[in-house]
């Protein structure tokens, strides 16, 4: 059963902080969001870097997205400037950052090709309390801990609090990228849909072997997307303009206060979405969370496959 639209301003959204492990400060707006298929979650955000946020070298067990909003983001082998986007793939390591100028853009963090599970900020957060604790500190981005008897760990910060929760030594998967892709939507033509009137894409590629796409898409005043079924889920995120949906009129923006985020579930039925002013979208597409609800009515997947400690327990 297909969950439905959600949409909603980021005024709406507590800013808190964020961070786990991490040097310097960082803070962000955690959007909500229901993939509707068990054992499959992802996180969506607009993040906050402030001026000493920084990051050692290192990878992830998941994918992840980033577009730059405002200022840029200090990553090497990734740097990124407003408007480029970033794929940063499982296995792949990349870093380290340093923001020299504080830094604000969206971030999505979900499961890879290899289906190691993601865990989510709350599941991090409460590891990184436990850690603590139980005598360890975290400073830079590590995580350290001396034992009675002299022992020494010094390990990333992430991969502790993983190692934590999972009770397993973190696996990277053998990764299929050499290094991060950063794209840079400047010289990146605008097409016109081939079937809606006043409205165009901007494509900026697919990655992975589920294909997740990053886009621009424009609609021009006074046009119309009709309403209709979803086909693959995707996550909206109004930069620029306004729209109306659902009786109301939406304003888009880049900032802490200003911005207007849709996620359409694959399957949603969707309403017209319009333009008075005209609007921007940058917008994620996900195909992957309708091929593996498929794969687990097939038999092919367990609803429990890839699943966080905590998305298990809520999938049985």
């Amino acid at each position: 059963m297909p969950g439905p639209v959600v949409v909603m301003s980021i005024a709406e959204v507590k800013l808190i902080e964020a961070g786990i492990g991490r040097m310097g400060r960082m803070q962000v707006k955690q959007f909500p969001l229901d993939t509707g298929v068990p054992g499959c979650g992802m996180e969506f955000s607009w993040n906050m870097y402030d001026v000493g946020y920084g990051t050692p070298r290192h990878k992830h067990t998941f994918d992840q997205f980033r577009y730059a909003l405002e200022g840029p983001r200090e990553i090497k082998d990734g740097f990124l400037k407003p408007g480029d986007v970033g794929f940063y793939p499982e296995g792949v390591s990349y870093g380290p950052q340093m923001q020299t100028q504080p830094s604000t853009g969206l971030g999505l963090q979900f499961e890879g090709a290899s289906g190691i599970p993601y865990l989510t900020h709350d599941d991090l957060r409460d590891a990184r309390k436990k850690l603590v604790e139980n005598g360890g500190t975290f400073a830079d981005g590590v995580y350290t801990r001396v034992f009675s008897d002299g022992r020494k760990i010094n390990k990333d910060g992430h991969a502790a609090c993983y190692e934590y929760l999972t009770g397993e030594a973190i696996r990277f998967p053998e990764p299929k990228f050499s290094c991060p892709i950063v794209v840079k939507s400047g010289p990146a033509r605008w097409v016109a849909d081939r079937e809606i009137a006043g409205l165009e894409h901007q494509y900026l590629g697919s990655f992975g072997d589920r294909r997740s796409g990053a886009r621009h898409m424009r609609l021009a005043a006074g046009a119309k997307i009709p309403a209709h079924v979803a086909r693959d889920a995707e996550i909206l995120y109004l930069v620029e303009g306004s729209i109306t949906y659902d009786g109301r009129t939406w304003q888009g923006g880049i900032t802490a206060d200003a911005g207007t985020y849709l996620w359409i579930p694959h399957g949603a039925d969707v309403k017209e979405i319009g333009s008075v002013t005209g609007g921007k979208f940058f917008i994620i597409s996900l195909p992957m969370l309708a091929e593996i609800d498929d794969e687990i009515k097939r038999g092919l997947r367990s609803p429990t496959n890839g699943a966080s400690p905590a998305q298990a327990a809520a999938a049985e």
